[in-house]
């Protein structure tokens, strides 16, 4: 009778075992994230981002991915533009800059939460290659024509701005310049199920270009050095 009592609580503490580690919230190998960040040197929203990452070991994921976003210079100022049929358009802007980067790094599990509660805590360091599309920033005159803003203060024919003509209208003038970034973040994730990602990032991210980006006119300072702080919304899956 002893050994049968210890034989059953055996098979019931293996049994036990076997169900923690299948519904175990941090047994998975591989992770598809995607969301959208906010920078102190971009928009409202500065970009959208993709990154894929896979088990290493029970705490380190190696990571890949492709974020863009926009950059922008902090002496750009909105301003509306004084027609009724006008638009708004930043004053002093000259070029557009959108970084294409690439990322290869590592997501170091620091705190694993409680399953279907709590907060699960990462430390993610990436960093590659970028890819800077430059492109000027033109605006639409009072005459019907495309200028820069340089163009439009040195007196190229046009006596109003009417607003801005959109990225897509100098696409034929764009020009790469090539550089590389580095971030370092902490990662929170609220999601309650094993399969779902949901949650925000925080971080500091430092990129530099091979040469300065022109980014508002000559006479104002210029970067190839763009350091900045962020804070993304993502979610995802994993399995």
């Amino acid at each position: 009778m002893k050994k049968l009592i210890i034989f059953s609580s055996l098979l019931l503490f293996l049994l036990a075992e076997a169900k923690s580690q299948k519904d175990d919230p941090f047994d998975y190998g591989q992770e598809f994230l995607f969301g959208v960040s906010k920078a102190t040197n971009g928009g409202f929203v500065s970009g959208g981002f993709f990154r894929y990452s896979y088990k290493k070991s029970d705490r380190i994921f190696h990571t890949f991915g492709i974020e863009i976003a926009n950059i922008r210079h902090p002496q750009e100022r909105r301003r509306q533009a004084p027609s009724i049929f006008g638009t708004s358009f930043y004053e002093g802007k000259e070029k557009y800059l959108v970084s294409t980067r690439l990322m290869y790094g590592y997501d170091l599990l620091l705190f694993k939460k409680a399953e279907q509660k709590g907060v699960q805590i990462n430390g993610v360091v990436a960093g590659g290659p970028t890819l800077g599309l430059v492109s000027p920033y033109l605006l639409r005159s009072e005459g019907g024509g495309l200028v820069t803003y340089s163009q439009f203060i040195n007196g190229a024919g046009s006596t109003a701005i009417l607003g801005s003509a959109g990225y897509f209208s100098s696409l034929d003038q764009m020009e790469v310049a090539l550089g590389a970034h580095l971030r370092a973040s902490l990662l929170f994730e609220f999601g309650s199920f094993k399969s779902k990602v949901t949650g925000f990032e925080v971080g500091f991210l430092a990129e530099i270009f091979g040469r300065e980006i022109e980014i508002v006119p000559t006479s104002t300072k210029n970067y190839n050095f763009y350091p900045a702080a962020f804070v993304s919304i993502l979610f995802g899956s994993r399995k």
